[in-house]
């Protein structure tokens, strides 16, 4: 029934940790490294900033822009071929069964649904479209000529980023924030989580678990993945 729906209501969901029960980076690490794709000094680096960037003794948005210098050059249509495989191949299977019924639950009810990743476009398409959820906040590579600069379109979208998005996104489909949910597993998407008006903690890092006591928001627990179906 038409007066069910609220499309000025949007449900946005993070990827890694949320929607898929891994980071989509390390899978596709993993993936280059079972194709031979980097080399070991080059998977060793990656390694090493990885480990950093876990115990927050780099700014992410550092860690990003690296991780975009090293596609200068490289073709965007061969990673859009490679990601669209590796989702499939690889991805999906680490989808929350209960990621996919709550995604299911917002569009029944008419709401916007809309993906807010630190992710890359070319990771969150696949998934976006395996959901059908055609709205895709995320990490932009800047391409010119069909060919990547090994430069970020900003600001990135994490951390404050992810609210500057969400704000933007907001202001061009006439939704409003204060009505909106977000799902995340991460005290970095704070500052969206304390912008929208149903935040959502999912799987949420210890940081994030204490916050969502002192504020009273719920936590949601999701366990089951496709692949374990």
């Amino acid at each position: 029934m038409l007066q069910d729906f609220h499309p000025a209501v949007v449900a946005f969901f993070d990827l890694d940790r949320t929607l898929i029960g891994k980071s989509s980076g390390e899978l596709y690490i993993r993936t280059l490294k079972k194709q031979g794709r980097v080399s070991h000094w080059t998977l060793a680096k990656i390694l090493a900033t990885t480990v950093l960037y876990g115990l927050n003794l780099l700014r992410p948005e550092w860690l990003m822009e690296k991780a975009a210098s090293w596609y200068e050059g490289e073709s965007e249509q061969e990673m859009i071929a490679f990601c669209r495989d590796f989702f499939h191949d690889t991805v999906k299977d680490y989808l929350y069964t209960e990621a996919i019924q709550r995604v299911r639950e917002h569009q029944t009810r008419g709401h916007t649904v809309a993906l807010l990743t630190a992710a890359t476009s070319y990771i969150a398409e696949p998934a976006g479209l395996f959901l059908g959820i055609p709205h895709l906040l995320c990490t932009r590579l800047e391409v010119r000529n069909g060919r990547f600069t090994g430069r970020l379109i900003k600001p990135i979208c994490h951390g404050k980023g992810k609210l500057y998005w969400a704000i933007e996104f907001c202001k061009t489909h006439g939704a409003a924030l204060e009505k909106s949910y977000f799902y995340t597993d991460s005290i970095r998407d704070l500052p969206a989580l304390d912008a929208v008006g149903y935040p959502r903690p999912v799987n949420p890092d210890g940081a994030l678990v204490r916050v969502a006591r002192r504020s009273g928001w719920p936590v949601e627990r999701f366990h089951q993945t496709l692949g374990s179906v």
